[in-house]
């Protein structure tokens, strides 16, 4: 009897520790000089950046599946430097830090919202392709590589800021290079280049369609600035 009971504190205990969420072992919040202009970055000890975008680095989200939260969401930065480095569940790390340091609340919901859905153009695929699997090499107005269509729409979304679906039917991995000239670049001889819709068109002889459909979204229900230390 009494070694039944010993297996049952010992096997409560570890399911315990289990349900403990991760953290870091030392980690300081500091506030960033907003007028130092210093973009967000993530290295191997440190985090640096607004509110949305450490929410986007713990989550693996995209800005447009984020809602809800403070004025300051996305615009005062801060510091966070932490032990251990590389640490394999930093993300999750990164969680517990949000909901201690920034008392952090959110929670997920599926909402009706507009989305792209990538289709077959008029022409027919202009791609070639691959054998098999590859790299990928993107940039800011520019993917080439080798990729399914899942993963061209996935890229395409984090480009857009919209969900991007497949609705190709087209299987297996193909070769391409996309390349277009943001919207919001100035007009001049060196970037005349076409829209990525219009590149998408003519470079893949794919097209995507406006509809609506189901997003997974973080909703911010609560959030403060963190004490600095």
């Amino acid at each position: 009897m009494r070694s039944l009971i010993l297996i049952a504190v010992i096997a409560s205990s570890s399911v315990l520790r289990a349900q403990t969420p991760p953290e870091f072992d030392v980690a300081s919040v500091k506030p960033v000089d907003p007028g130092n202009g210093t973009a967000s970055y993530s290295s191997s000890n440190e985090y640096m950046g607004s509110l949305q975008s450490l929410i986007k680095s713990a989550y693996g989200v995209e800005d447009y599946r984020i809602a809800g939260g403070p004025k300051w969401l996305d615009g005062d930065k801060f510091r966070i430097v932490f032990k251990p480095a590389n640490a394999p569940q930093r993300n999750l790390m990164l969680r517990t830090l949000l909901a201690d340091r920034f008392k952090l609340v959110l929670h997920p919901e599926t909402k009706e919202l507009p989305i792209y859905a990538l289709v077959i153009g008029k022409g027919g695929p202009k791609m070639e392709k691959a054998e098999g699997p590859g790299g990928t090499a993107n940039g800011p107005a520019m993917i080439r590589g080798t990729m399914d269509m899942a993963f061209l729409a996935s890229t395409l979304s984090s480009t857009l800021g919209r969900r991007v679906i497949d609705r190709t039917s087209l299987t297996g991995p193909y070769k391409f290079s996309l390349k277009w000239t943001p919207d919001d670049r100035p007009a001049s001889a060196d970037n005349s280049g076409p829209s990525l819709f219009t590149a998408i068109q003519e470079q893949l002889g794919l097209k995507l369609e406006s509809t609506k459909g189901p997003v997974e979204i973080l909703v911010i229900d609560h959030a403060e600035k963190p004490s600095e230390n």
